[in-house]
Formats: structure tokens, C-alpha cells, sequence
């Protein structure tokens, strides 16, 4: 494993890592981390996934390429450190606010404006996820790495949905929720997708509407067997 010494490999013990930072930086206390993950945001946006590398990102921050791999274990791992702060932080904060949100607060145009305004503040990330979707199609452990990441967004959204459905007295879902995230998962980055070509063609409140219209089949569903419906999503 590239960042590791070679003679902690080898032995039966779990691998030590070793401080790589620059005298200069343990000295200052600086926050390297948070400076690294703010070089490789200019990096990843100016070369892309395939041709970002770690020394030019140890360049741009200031730091020896032994800080980067005392921070990350390599570049697939800072590039999803910066996933999960750039897209994937604002789609947990939104699944939060369904699980917790009032009854009384319709959750459909909030889901439009939250989706909006990801697509206008990052979409030069939305374009490098894609781009790592496609490297991790071709390479087993990226493609792993990727699963795992929209896995967990998926359960989370999953019981969001269910707690959303008990909130309006819905009862229990009829369909398993972790089917209904994946689906409004998959709906989301087509329709991201779809907006990074041609922004026309996905109004801001699609989203919501779409959403909405699958909450009402799935408390529609309900009632014909026997449950009671709630209110909008």
C-alpha cells in the first residue's frame, strides 16, 4: 500500500504510521488536512480525476508528499474525503431534515431548492463524480469504494423515507424504502446528468414534483390495502 513503510507490511501487527509532515507544519499546528483537501479541490477541478496526482497536489498546498499520505492514504482516498464534503454533506444534511422535519412542512419544494442549488455551487464536482464513476467501472476496488459510498446514502435515505411516512401517518411503506432511495437516488443524478448538458431541461422544482408523485402512489398503494394516507411529502 503506497504511503506505508515496507518493512510494516510485511509483519503480522497492523501497519504504524509514521509523521511524514514537514518540521515547519508540526511546529505551527497547522491544519493540514483542511489545506490539502483545499489544494486537491483546485488540483481534481483543473486536471480531472485521471490526471491529478498527489505530488501536484503536495505542491499546491505547501506540504512534502509524506503530509498527504500521513492525512490520505492515497489519491482515490483524498478524492473521496472531498466527495463526501462537496456532494455528499449536503445530500445527508437534506436526508437529516426529512427524518426530522414537522409534519406540517412540505418537503417537496425544499428537496427542489436543496437540489438547485447543488447543481449551481458544484457542479464542477458533480462532474468529477462522474468522472470517478467511470474510473471505478474499470478498476474492482474503486468500483467497491463507490458501491459502499451510495450504499450508505441509500440506507440513510432509506430510513428517512420510512420516519417521513410514520411522521404523516402513513404507517409502514408498502414497497421495502431502501427500493424507494434507490430509485429517487437514481433520479436525482439522471436528472443531474441531464442538467449539466442542458440546465433548460430540468426545472428547478422537477425534482420535488417527481418525488411527490411517487410518495402519493406509495400512500395511495397503502390505502387500497387497508392503511391510512398522510399528508404532501
Amino acid at each position: 500500500m503506497e504511503g506505508w513503510p515496507r518493512e510494516e507490511l510485511t509483519g503480522s501487527r497492523r501497519p504504524t504510521r509514521v509523521d511524514q509532515r514537514g518540521r515547519a507544519a508540526r511546529a505551527e499546528g497547522r491544519d493540514a488536512r483542511q489545506e490539502l483537501l483545499s489544494a486537491a479541490a483546485d488540483v481534481f477541478s483543473a486536471r480531472g480525476f485521471h490526471d491529478a496526482s498527489i505530488d501536484a497536489v503536495a505542491e499546491r498546498a505547501g506540504y512534502s508528499k509524506g503530509t498527504v499520505y500521513w492525512h490520505f492514504a492515497g489519491k482515490d482516498d483524498l478524492f473521496l474525503a472531498l466527495v463526501e464534503e462537496r456532494v455528499d454533506r449536503p445530500m445527508r444534511e437534506m436526508i437529516e431534515l426529512l427524518r426530522s422535519a414537522p409534519a406540517d412542512r412540505n418537503m417537496a419544494p425544499e428537496a427542489s431548492r436543496r437540489f438547485a442549488e447543488l447543481l449551481a455551487g458544484q457542479q464542477e464536482w458533480l462532474l468529477l463524480d462522474n468522472e470517478y464513476w467511470l474510473q471505478a467501472m474499470r478498476d474492482p476496488e474503486l468500483r467497491r469504494r463507490y458501491a459502499e459510498r451510495r450504499r450508505e446514502l441509500r440506507a440513510a435515505l432509506g430510513d428517512a423515507l420510512a420516519s417521513r411516512a410514520e411522521t404523516l401517518g402513513a404507517g409502514r411503506l408498502e414497497i421495502e424504502p431502501e427500493r424507494v432511495a434507490t430509485a429517487i437516488m437514481a433520479l436525482g443524478v439522471g436528472l443531474a446528468q441531464q442538467a449539466l448538458v442542458d440546465p433548460h431541461a430540468v426545472p428547478d422544482d422537477l425534482l420535488g414534483e417527481i418525488i411527490l408523485l411517487i410518495y402519493k402512489g406509495l400512500t395511495a398503494r397503502a390505502e387500497e390495502s387497508g392503511g391510512e394516507g398522510g399528508s404532501p411529502a
